[in-house]
C-alpha cells in the first residue's frame, strides 16, 4: 500500500499546462477545478491499488488510463510518484 503522492516537476508542468487551456478554452476555471478534485480522488484511489496501472515498455513506469488523461507512475517502496500527466489527444511523442 503506499502512503504518499508525490507530482514530479514535469507532472506540476504538465497539470498546469491542461488546466491553462481548459481555462481558455472554456472562459472559466469552473471545469477545472472539478478535474482537479477529481483527480486528486483518483490518485487517493491509486494508492490503495497501486499496481492497477497498466505496464509501459519504461521499466518500473505503469500507465494509468483515467477518463481523457494518460497517467505515468512509478511506485518506489511506500510513495507513488507521478511523472507525468497527459490528455489523449496530446502527441506525447516529442
Amino acid at each position: 500500500m503506499v502512503k504518499r503522492v508525490i507530482l514530479s516537476k514535469k507532472a506540476e508542468i504538465d497539470l498546469e499546462r491542461i488546466i491553462d487551456f481548459n481555462n481558455n478554452r472554456n472562459k472559466s476555471d469552473t471545469y477545472s477545478k472539478k478535474l482537479f478534485s477529481l483527480l486528486i480522488k483518483r490518485l487517493n484511489l491509486l494508492t490503495k491499488q497501486p499496481l492497477s496501472g497498466l505496464e509501459t515498455v519504461t521499466e518500473n513506469v505503469l500507465l494509468l488510463v483515467w477518463d481523457d488523461y494518460y497517467i505515468f507512475y512509478t511506485i518506489e517502496d511506500t510513495t507513488l510518484i507521478v511523472s507525468s500527466i497527459y490528455h489523449q489527444k496530446e502527441n506525447i511523442s516529442r
